[in-house]
C-alpha cells in the first residue's frame, strides 16, 4: 500500500467518523429545541431524524442514532431537556427513540435503493418515517397508558406539526441544493 493510498484511506475513515459524530450532535441539539405549544411541547428531534434519513447512508444513519442513544444511556444529557440515563430508554419516549432508528434506516435505504430524489419523494419519505416513529411510540405508550391515551396524547397533537416540519425540511433541502448546484 502506498503512502498516498494509506493517507486517503485514513482520511476517508476520519470523514466517516465525523459524519456519524455530526449526526449524533444534530440529534442532541434538535432534542433540546422546544417549541412550547399547549398542551404538549414540540421538539425538533423528528426533523433531525428526517434530515439524517434523507442525507445519510443507511449504515451511517443507524450509527449516528446508536451513538446518540449509547451516550444517553451512559448518562450523558443527550435526550430532551438535557436528560440522560437508562430510565429514559424505558420511559414514555422509549418507543419514539426506537422508532427514530428504524425510521431513519428505512428512509435512507429506500432513498438509496429506489433512487428517490425531489421534493415529492422526500416528503413522502418523511411522512413514512414519521408514521414509523408514531407507530413505535404508540406501541410502547400503549403498554404504559393504554392504546386510546397513547394515540390521543402521543400522536394526535403531533400530526399537523409533523406535516409542517416535513414540508419545511424538504423545501429547505431543495433550496440548499439549488444554490449549491447553481
Amino acid at each position: 500500500m502506498s503512502v498516498l493510498s494509506a493517507i486517503q484511506s485514513k482520511s476517508k475513515i476520519m470523514n466517516e467518523i465525523m459524519v456519524v459524530v455530526g449526526g449524533a450532535i444534530l440529534l442532541f441539539a434538535a432534542s433540546q429545541v422546544e417549541i412550547p405549544i399547549k398542551p404538549i411541547s414540540i421538539t425538533l428531534q423528528t426533523v433531525a431524524v428526517m434530515l439524517i434519513g434523507l442525507t445519510y447512508s443507511p449504515r451511517r444513519a443507524v450509527e449516528s442514532h446508536l451513538l446518540w442513544i449509547g451516550l444517553g444511556a451512559l448518562g450523558f444529557p443527550m435526550f430532551y431537556g438535557f436528560s440522560g440515563g437508562l430510565h429514559v430508554l424505558v420511559g414514555p419516549t422509549a418507543g419514539y427513540i426506537a422508532g427514530f432508528v428504524v425510521s431513519t434506516y428505512l428512509m435512507a435505504t429506500l432513498r438509496e435503493k429506489l433512487f428517490l430524489k425531489g421534493w415529492v419523494y422526500e416528503a413522502l419519505l418523511c411522512l413514512m418515517g414519521t408514521g414509523i416513529i408514531y407507530t413505535f411510540g404508540v406501541l410502547w405508550l400503549s403498554y404504559l397508558v393504554g392504546f386510546s391515551n397513547a394515540v390521543l396524547y402521543g400522536v394526535v397533537p403531533f400530526i399537523l406539526p409533523g406535516i409542517i416540519k416535513a414540508g419545511l425540511l424538504c423545501t429547505g433541502l431543495q433550496i440548499l441544493r439549488h444554490f449549491r448546484h447553481g
